[in-house]
């Protein structure tokens, strides 16, 4: 009897140390977008347009680090790793952009380049995001065991992710959050982008999550609301071109 309550002892030891969940942290995420396929929106007859996007780069990759503690995070821009560079018209600017999230108070604040003469400091609650879990579909992410889920933004922009229940913080690559635990990799097929988790490192004593300070401040429906009013003077038919940038921008 003696020697099972050790045994039991020791294996609800074991249990214990496996279940110690991680809360702080750095996460580099790698996001790689399609060019060619983001950009081949021209008209089939448009000859001009297709010779153009026909020399592009068929990828663009960035880096970003996400920073995490006391349930709370920072995302920015880290690099570009691109050996042939997008045409400044091509080119989108994150160097400036710096998502922070208070996850326990519901709130977050963010600067974001919108056009190239307007960086907002925005402020919001992150959006409701109803995720549909797949039980039986897992991936490996940065050594990190992970299980699929996905969601319908913006009524038809389709998201998938890779979320682990080892990180204790129910957010991701920028504003993306409400699974239970990190995305270590999301998947939007209308961006043409994914964004995975190359490397986790993990907190070490006391890490400060600092917010953005400079930028035009502003609230999110605010922004929306002029973003919107953008939009309609493109027409119905041009908005394809405005979508993504609409869509990148409330992420």
């Amino acid at each position: 009897m003696k020697k099972l309550l050790l045994i039991l002892l020791v294996v609800y030891s074991v249990h214990t140390d496996a279940q110690q969940f991680i809360t702080s942290g750095t996460i580099e995420f790698e996001s790689r977008k399609a060019v060619r396929k983001a950009m081949d929106y021209g008209d089939e007859d448009d000859s001009f347009w297709k010779d153009l996007v026909s020399k592009l780069p068929q990828f663009t990759t960035n880096y970003f680090t996400y920073t995490f503690a006391n349930n709370q995070s920072v995302y920015k821009f880290a690099r570009n790793t691109d050996v042939q560079k997008l045409p400044t018209w091509f080119q989108e600017n994150y160097d400036d952009d710096v998502y922070f999230n208070d996850y326990g108070n519901g709130k977050f604040l963010k600067r974001i380049a919108v056009r190239n003469d307007d960086t907002y400091l925005v402020e919001g609650t992150p959006p409701k995001m109803e995720w549909k879990i797949s039980p039986n579909e897992n991936m490996v992410i940065a050594g990190f065991n992970c299980r699929k889920a996905s969601t319908v933004l913006f009524d038809s922009v389709y998201v998938f992710a890779y979320y682990t229940d080892e990180i204790a913080i129910s957010g991701g690559p920028m504003n993306f959050n409400g699974l239970p635990g990190m995305i270590l990799g999301i998947t939007v097929p209308r961006l043409y982008t994914s964004w995975v988790a190359t490397t986790v490192s993990l907190g070490k004593g006391n890490t400060t999550i600092v917010p953005p300070a400079k930028g035009k401040k502003i609230t999110e429906p605010k922004l929306q609301e002029i973003f919107l009013g953008f939009r309609k003077n493109w027409g119905k038919d041009q908005q394809k071109y405005i979508n993504p940038t609409y869509w990148r921008t409330f992420l």
